[in-house]
């Protein structure tokens, strides 16, 4: 697993409009690529996994899930004495890298429904990953709405509220990754069990 979350919030910066009612919105962008793996027997599918798989900490993955957000067309608002969010598009990018097995035709049916049960956990994973980001996108979507800063001070606070708010988010969402990736790493966990039948198949 891999993030990558950056925000821009510049929004002391802005010159502030007048605005009825909070508006955000969470787009959530989701796409899939792969990369080829090769072989016959589980062990040879992870020796091709380690030469082609993702870069992860010096190392090659199995599969990845990455992610960004980001804040679009923010439009900040003034309500009596207090500066707030107008409408901002909430941008979730997240990308899934997985192995595509090619001459899978080859090999016999014990690698082949070892394969399909391990990717089968593997996808499961990414997406809980996917999932995380999701969540962190909507948590910084009603952190928005929530922030404010005062009219009297320049509105400067208001930028400082929203990068408090949003590092704590990104600090919660780390934590859930890190957990998520600690929980399947177990060499008794489901996910560890059929690496190994897949790694042995032949």
């Amino acid at each position: 697993m891999k993030t990558v979350t950056t925000v821009f919030a510049a929004m002391a910066a802005l010159m502030f409009a007048f605005a009825t009612t909070a508006q955000a919105r969470v787009i959530i962008k989701e796409r899939t690529t792969y990369y080829n793996v090769s072989g016959k027997t589980g062990k040879a599918l992870f020796a091709s996994i380690s030469k082609r798989g993702p870069k992860l900490n010096a190392r090659h993955a199995i599969a990845t899930t990455t992610s960004s957000i980001k804040l679009r067309n923010l439009k900040p608002k003034i309500t009596s004495t207090r500066c707030r969010v107008g409408s901002v598009d909430v941008i979730a990018n997240i990308t899934y890298r997985y192995p595509r097995w090619s001459g899978e035709r080859n090999a016999s049916p014990a690698v082949r429904k070892a394969w399909k049960r391990f990717m089968k956990k593997v996808v499961q994973h990414e997406e809980i990953h996917g999932q995380i980001a999701k969540d962190q996108a909507r948590s910084l979507e009603r952190a928005m709405k929530r922030s404010s800063g005062r009219i009297s001070r320049g509105c400067a606070d208001f930028g400082r509220s929203v990068s408090r708010k949003f590092n704590s988010i990104v600090r919660q969402a780390d934590r859930a990754h890190r957990r998520l990736d600690r929980r399947d790493g177990r060499v008794w966990s489901r996910n560890a069990r059929l690496q190994r039948a897949l790694f042995k198949a032949r």
